[in-house]
């Protein structure tokens, strides 16, 4: 009984937190947060672009490379047939607001599915850390494809998760369906695929009919991509982001160096609280052949680093290092930490390592930006990685709250970041 009592304590504390962070983000349409900093000016841009939609599709679609922008133009799409039949724009952006909500449901069912035996408060709590990400705030409120995609790479993360737990054949197509789609919203989620391909060959024989419709459904999926981005040779992916790179710089995998560091020194960021509280556990940390293979990276990516703190992105402890100290020295320091810190985690599991090399290739511009892996990073911690992991550690001595207030503050320097830097 005294049990039940405090699950249903627990139970009205995260209903009431999740009704309060829904009003803020009512409140956040109404002022028209940007705690991201470019997502009003993204979201007029490709406006734009979606009135011309509207009025000659056609010609739009096939000089789509032409407009400045590197997003897909399948929102723009749907977007433009609000525009074609006048809906406001205070309705457009309400709805896909609400679509957007499915992405903390989404990710509530994958916590049920993954972790069946734990308590559901843990799972609102991880939940209400969504609400805490300016990428998902800023760009529920003005629209943009990365979260459109993120939600249909939820909804396959799910389906994943059910195979796993079931192994029935129709869990396989509903993900390869929906992480296509979600490739098509915003097509860094496509190299996502990978994973998901070798998980299922491991499961069934290479020579079976099972990959061989695995083979085929995904080519199908992804002929009109190829036909529309390699064949019509509409590349819109190689527009360049940052301000002073010109059009004939190369910006595809300019230096993998430095997205090794920056990638290191993100998901860091937002693995620090958990591994702090032992939510996720990690081990061999100063064992000697994780210094040796930490440190020799370490020098490797640092020798060759020369992100340019001008052209904007480099995530929060690049970005910080530059404000404070006008210079990298922090930033290479917490990218050590980072590196001896999650290296075991890589090396531990192989997927683990897959996930990290595939993080690295979707994003593959010069400029790397902090908003890429928020909220990506909660969702894919506690979905697809392989940690050890022990959830009770959320409510143990109140952890929850310092979690809490941890994103908190970094939501709250996001809103100020314009009179400071942009991220």
């Amino acid at each position: 009984m005294f049990k039940k009592s405090v699950h249903n304590s627990f139970l009205k504390k995260e209903t009431v937190l999740l009704i309060f962070l829904y009003l803020s983000l009512l409140i956040s349409f109404v002022i028209g947060e940007n705690s991201t900093g470019g997502a009003i000016l993204d979201y007029n841009n490709q406006k734009n672009i979606s009135e011309e939609f509207s009025i000659n599709f056609i010609n739009t679609l096939l000089t789509y490379d032409n407009f400045t922008t590197r997003h897909s133009p399948i929102l723009i799409i749907v977007l433009s047939f609000f525009e074609k039949i006048n809906i406001p724009d205070s309705l457009i952006r309400i709805i896909h607001l609400h679509f957007c909500l499915l992405i903390p449901f989404f990710f509530y069912k994958c916590l049920q599915t993954k972790f069946e035996n734990s308590n559901e408060n843990i799972f609102y709590f991880l939940l209400s850390l969504i609400f805490l990400s300016p990428t998902f705030r800023s760009l529920s409120i003005w629209p943009d494809s990365r979260l459109i995609g993120l939600l249909f790479f939820t909804v396959g993360v799910l389906y994943y998760l059910k195979f796993l737990n079931d192994k029935k054949f129709y869990n396989v197509v509903a993900n390869i369906f929906f992480i296509a789609l979600s490739a098509y919203f915003s097509p860094n989620f496509s190299v996502f695929s990978i994973f998901f391909f070798f998980q299922f060959l491991l499961h069934f024989k290479i020579i079976s009919k099972e990959c061989f419709y695995i083979f085929v459904l995904n080519l199908v999926l992804s002929l009109p991509a190829i036909y529309y981005i390699f064949i019509l040779d509409i590349n819109f992916m190689a527009k360049p982001a940052a301000i002073g790179i010109g059009k004939n710089e190369k910006i595809i995998f300019n230096n993998l160096f430095n997205d090794i560091l920056i990638t290191f020194s993100i998901i860091f960021y937002y693995l620090l609280p958990f591994i702090f509280f032992k939510i996720i556990k990690i081990d061999n940390v100063f064992n000697f052949k994780n210094l040796i293979i930490s440190i020799s990276v370490w020098l490797i990516c640092i020798n060759y680093f020369d992100y340019v703190y001008s052209y904007s992105g480099g995530g929060v402890f690049f970005k910080s290092s530059n404000f404070l100290f006008q210079n990298n020295f922090f930033f290479y320091f917490i990218s050590l930490i980072a590196i001896m810190i999650i290296t075991p985690l890589l090396i531990k599991n192989k997927f683990n390592f897959l996930l990290f090399i595939l993080i690295i290739l979707n994003n593959p511009q010069y400029t790397i930006y902090h908003k890429y892996f928020d909220p990506f990073l909660i969702i894919s911690f506690f979905t697809i990685f392989k940690f050890e992991t022990n959830m009770l550690n959320i409510f143990h001595k109140k952890n929850y709250v310092y979690i809490f207030l941890y994103f908190l503050v970094f939501l709250v320097v996001n809103n100020f970041k314009p009179l400071l830097w942009n991220i």
